[in-house]
């Protein structure tokens, strides 16, 4: 899955560029919303790549467990008994 999402965002950076280049002379407002539809699918594609990585990352065990935000930690004092 990680693949195919890698190739739609490549394929879809190229098509834009692709559109961009052809549709350059002759302008138009079609021509930029056609190469920003591709970018928008391009940056999509590398979003959902990188969520299901690290989500992937995270089912493996690779990224510590217990990783906390220091704002958010609180110290509870040890007592002794």
């Amino acid at each position: 899955m990680r693949a195919f999402l890698i190739a739609v965002g490549i394929l879809s950076w190229l098509m834009a560029l692709s559109v961009i280049l052809i549709f350059a002379e002759s302008g138009g407002a079609l021509t930029v919303v056609a190469a920003g539809v591709f970018a928008v699918a391009a940056i999509v594609a590398f979003g959902c790549e990188r969520i299901i990585k690290t989500l992937e990352e995270i089912r493996d065990g690779r990224v510590p467990a217990g990783v906390v935000s220091s704002r958010t930690a609180t110290v509870v004092p040890s007592v002794p008994v």
